[in-house]
């Protein structure tokens, strides 16, 4: 692994840590006023949230846009998914303790997570400068006027 890449890798690692004190903190501090399952979504989203700002500037490096943002939960999704099948089958199939397989499986994901974190963050912020560069100079949009 490249060095580049592996910088990248750690820093994703340890946001994702945070992300997870975060999420917890939000969820265990609102669920003295709110139903669990609201404190839960309200959690993740703050979390996800800063999981994305965080591992656009600091992981990647770039600066963030709307389409990256739009993209970066299909890295959540694939970890929930990749974990969940990777749990069944380490409790099922190989008969492991579920809690040391939740563990595992997500430590498995973590570099399906990482690559598609990155992905959703760089394709996106490229998307967006390739749309800017289309734009043709004086564009109200681009401009900032608004269309009449």
């Amino acid at each position: 692994m490249r060095p580049a890449v592996l910088r990248q890798f750690v820093s994703f690692c340890l946001i994702g840590l945070a992300n997870t004190a975060v999420y917890f903190g939000v969820y265990a501090s609102l669920n003295i006023w709110l139903p669990y399952l609201a404190a839960h979504v309200i959690g993740y989203a703050v979390s996800v949230v800063g999981s994305f700002l965080l591992n656009a500037y600091v992981t990647v490096r770039t600066r963030p846009t709307w389409r990256a943002f739009a993209r970066y939960p299909l890295s959540g999704a694939a970890n929930a998914v990749g974990s969940g099948i990777l749990l069944h089958l380490a409790v099922s199939r190989l008969g492991m303790d579920e809690n040391v397989a939740a563990v595992a499986a997500g430590l498995l994901v973590t570099p399906l997570s990482f690559v598609l974190a990155r992905w959703a963050i760089t394709s996106g912020a490229a998307a967006t400068r390739r749309s800017a560069a289309r734009r043709p100079s004086g564009d109200p949009v681009r401009e900032g006027a608004s269309r009449e």
